[in-house]
């Protein structure tokens, strides 16, 4: 019989050590590990791919191939109840025992899953504090002017404040000219300023050092974070991912500049002297515009460009009107962060309007972002009528083909095993005498336990309303033609996942999950 197991760092604990991955999955394969699945994330996180790859596997296999489930402890599996149980319960039901090998339970007691649930309780409880110190450690560096962690193109910092980067960086092969890093950082703002647009610096700045910037597909990566026993435990044989190293950046990476990297490269205070916090929304996680940042000044001395020159960098970001980051447009793209190249994945955005005299309207021109830096050979544009007219004959048909399907019935199912252990855990912990920890642990599976409740019931709802929203909308193009632009931005989003175009044609409408 076969002995899985299921390895796990953290993102920050990738950072630090590079064979933290390696070290852990060493200890699973010398304690009889044949197939190790693997992430490279948070434990909050419950959608990580090696543990959904785990779960999808046991459900699947026959009984007896598998004798055991490895791992290190309870929290490198999940800080949350409803996932551990989820595993525990698929692993009961194919007769495989999960084992710890530092940190050893059984369930097969009241007592026993009572220390599972206080351990996960405690490891969630552990999560929320790490990030109570981390919001304090930013607001002391923020308060003593110190800088971030992280240091831009042009700079390294030595904890207190950034200093220069001196290192050997390039050499320009036709004027023999060596560049250090923050040069290269000060050449770049002089191929902005001699430009004047961040997608023309970005190109001019890949065909000067003769940078492939043919951009890699946005598809998903299909690999899946196993490895098996043939294979050795060996950082090429790892799935990579963007979270892998958070240092993935110069030196680690090859020169090459996105329109949107550059564009937050430009505007940063940081090469004048000056360090930005509060430059996102927590709610939402989208960054701000830089005229909201908070900019403490003269945190360091060494800075690349003048104070007055970044106003002007700034200035010039504004007044550009064809840079889709203009703030105010009174024009509604109703298909914005919908349209995508079929070629890289990149996103099709607003290049160029005129006004059509005819119909009185302004017409839009939309092409592949990633075409203006060289980084993508789709070449064509396609106007927002056009897209418009194909999208729409496409989920015409669509309504039409769901129209004349049998309308699914929202069946009411046994509650799943999950809930069910949950409410048998509170149970457990409710009969035994108050205190902090069990009250804290109570609260904790009462949460989980409402939110497994409400994300089972929204299933079927949404389902049932997104299939009548496409019905109603789109089988009759007249009443799309009547909705005001924000009625038919909110139909889009409520029904399609991306569209896919190639040149001016629209090559696939992908739907969320109606069916």
């Amino acid at each position: 019989m076969e002995i899985w197991a299921y390895a796990r760092v953290s993102t920050d604990e990738q950072a630090e050590d590079k064979g933290a991955l390696i070290k852990q999955m060493h200890r699973l394969r010398n304690a009889g590990a044949t197939k190790i699945y693997y992430d490279v994330e948070s434990r909050t996180s419950d959608k990580r791919k090696g543990l959904l790859q785990l779960i999808h596997d046991v459900e699947t296999i026959q009984s007896g191939k598998v004798s055991k489930l490895l791992f290190i402890r309870i929290d490198r599996l999940t800080s949350s109840s409803i996932v551990f149980y989820q595993l525990m319960d698929v692993l009961k039901k194919k007769g495989i025992q999960p084992t710890a090998i530092d940190e050893p339970f059984e369930m097969s007691s009241i007592g026993g899953e009572l220390t599972i649930d206080v351990r996960l309780a405690a490891a969630k409880y552990e999560v929320k504090m790490l990030a109570m110190r981390v919001k304090k450690e930013r607001d002391t560096r923020k308060a003593n002017k110190k800088p971030h962690w992280n240091a831009p193109l042009g700079y390294v910092t030595d904890g207190e404040k950034y200093i220069k980067d001196n290192r050997p960086c390039i050499c320009l092969i036709a004027s023999k000219e060596e560049m250090n890093v923050s040069q290269l950082a000060r050449f770049m703002f002089d191929i902005f300023f001699s430009v004047g647009t961040v997608s023309e610096t970005a190109r001019q700045l890949h065909e000067i050092f003769g940078i492939q910037a043919q951009a890699a597909s946005k598809s998903k990566n299909n690999k899946n974070n196993v490895l098996r026993e043939v294979e050795e435990i060996v950082i090429e044989n790892i799935n990579k991912n963007r979270s892998f190293g958070l240092n993935s950046r110069y030196p680690y990476t090859g020169l090459k500049w996105s329109i949107s990297g550059l564009r937050s490269q430009l505007v940063n205070p940081i090469y004048a002297g000056g360090t930005a916090y509060d430059t996102v929304h927590y709610n939402g996680g989208h960054r701000k515009p830089f005229d909201e940042w908070e900019v403490a000044w003269g945190t360091h001395d060494e800075t690349i460009i003048t104070r007055e020159e970044h106003e002007r960098v700034k200035a010039m970001i504004r007044e550009n009107r064809n840079n889709r980051w203009v703030g105010e447009q009174e024009y509604i793209n109703v298909f914005s962060n919908l349209v995508k190249c079929t070629h890289c994945g990149a996103a099709y955005t607003r290049q160029s309007k005129k006004l059509v005299k005819r119909t009185g309207l302004i017409r839009h021109h939309y092409q592949c972002s990633f075409y203006r830096t060289g980084a993508c050979d789709n070449k064509r544009m396609i106007s927002n009528d056009e897209l418009e007219k194909q999208v729409i004959e496409w989920l015409v048909q669509e309504a039409e083909r769901l129209a004349s399907m049998v309308e699914q019935e929202v069946q009411v199912t046994e509650e799943p095993s999950e809930l069910k252990t949950l409410r048998a855990s509170w149970n457990t912990l409710n009969a035994l005498p108050s205190n902090p920890a069990i009250e804290k642990a109570k609260e904790d599976i009462v949460r989980q336990i409402t939110d497994a409740i409400t994300t089972q019931n929204n299933t079927s709802k949404q389902y049932l309303i997104a299939k009548e929203r496409m019905i109603n909308a789109f089988s009759n193009q007249r009443y799309w033609q009547s909705l005001e632009l924000e009625d038919k931005q909110a139909l889009l989003r409520g029904c399609i996942r991306k569209i896919m175009v190639d040149g001016n044609i629209v090559a696939s409408v992908k739907l969320l999950n109606l069916y």
